[in-house]
């Protein structure tokens, strides 16, 4: 029979060419961020990730709510995702600062009327982070910006398009 370019048993798919990895070391920052600034998730459970080479050239992280059938199989309301090139070339206080900063995305909201939790993704409106630029400043937003532009060599105009 002849070859054709339809897949055969036993091939695989290449679905991207991003790899996506559990990351324990997201999770025990995390937990050093929630206690510190004594943050309260209620009963929301959140995954952490790295994803290499980068989420994109032009996102460093994200926070996001997860699906049904990810909540599911995986026991997560929330997935942040870090870009990991990005985070390798992060000092420990830039990394707890990113972390921080998508702590606060998570918004579990309990509903009296049903008794029940909602989960929401709180959106990144200046006011709603100023704590972090309060006690902290934002050099190490900075420092990420300047680190995603060096990697991917962007152009210097282009660099505040980096986001979090």
């Amino acid at each position: 029979m002849k070859d054709n370019d339809f897949l055969k048993p036993g091939d695989t798919v290449a679905h991207s060419n991003k790899q996506l990895m559990e990351s324990p070391e997201i999770a025990k920052i995390a937990e050093t961020v929630i206690e510190r600034e004594t943050l309260d998730f209620g009963p929301a459970s959140i995954g952490y990730f790295l994803v290499y080479p980068n989420l994109s050239k032009y996102k460093a992280a994200k926070c996001k709510k997860a699906s049904r059938e990810v909540e599911y199989y995986s026991g997560h309301n929330y997935l942040i995702e870090i870009s990991g090139e990005m985070w390798d070339m992060l000092d420990q206080k830039t990394r707890e600062m990113v972390v921080f900063h998508q702590l606060l995305h998570v918004d579990p909201v309990y509903k009296a009327k049903n008794q029940e939790w909602k989960m929401k993704v709180r959106k990144p409106d200046f006011s709603d982070f100023y704590e972090i630029n309060d006690k902290y400043g934002n050099d190490w937003y900075k420092t990420v910006q300047a680190t995603v532009s060096s990697l991917y060599d962007l152009d210097p105009k282009r660099e505040s398009k980096v986001n979090l």
